[in-house]
């Protein structure tokens, strides 16, 4: 289970790395990070700024409230189909999503990432003691980010391919982890002799 929490983090933090560099300078998954930036933008009277912040905090906590009863295996497939649909509208962005072209590609990250966080089910929370399985899900967040920066200044069209294949992969571990610990096998009896 860590190491699909940690691939998904990955995950993650890549497609908010795409969603600060290329779709509006808001997070896909951070929602305190939007609120702020939705704080700050009504002070400095940035209504398309605001508008990408707030779209990004409803979609993303509406898909994670709504798909909290969905089987985590559930969860990642759609996650798969939000960002596979999102590598379909990078491409036809060119690669660079401009203006209103880029509220439906923040909306198709926030859903990818709603989906992951409830795929997760342990999620990480910043109030309670770290463990050190919820430190390295945290510092995979970062490293996630630093690879987007660092891959699409050089291959843009990559896009969030990544991010892709990160979801395919954890589906994968997760999927032959729950084999692992599925029930024992069944025991061979004997015929009973009377």
């Amino acid at each position: 289970m860590r190491r699909t929490q940690w691939l998904l983090a990955l995950a993650a933090g890549y497609v908010d790395g795409i969603c600060l560099l290329f779709l509006g300078g808001v997070f896909g998954s951070v929602v305190t990070g939007n609120l702020v930036v939705l704080g700050v933008s009504a002070v400095q009277r940035l209504p398309e700024t605001a508008l990408r912040g707030a779209l990004s905090v409803a979609v993303y906590g509406g898909t994670a409230l709504l798909a909290r009863r969905i089987a985590p295996s559930r969860c990642l497939v759609g996650a798969l189909l939000a960002l596979c649909t999102l590598c379909g509208g990078w491409m036809v962005a060119q690669h660079d999503p401009r203006g209103l072209t880029q509220l439906p590609l923040l909306a198709l990250a926030a859903i990818a990432t709603g989906l992951q966080h409830a795929a997760a089910r342990d999620p990480i929370d910043p109030t309670t003691a770290p463990t050190s399985a919820n430190l390295l899900s945290l510092a995979c967040i970062p490293v996630g980010a630093v690879g987007a920066a660092l891959l699409l200044e050089r291959v843009p069209w990559v896009g969030p391919l990544p991010a892709v294949l990160l979801v395919a992969i954890a589906l994968v571990v997760g999927s032959l982890g729950r084999q692992s610990v599925s029930a024992p096998p069944a025991r061979h009896r004997e015929p009973a002799h009377l």
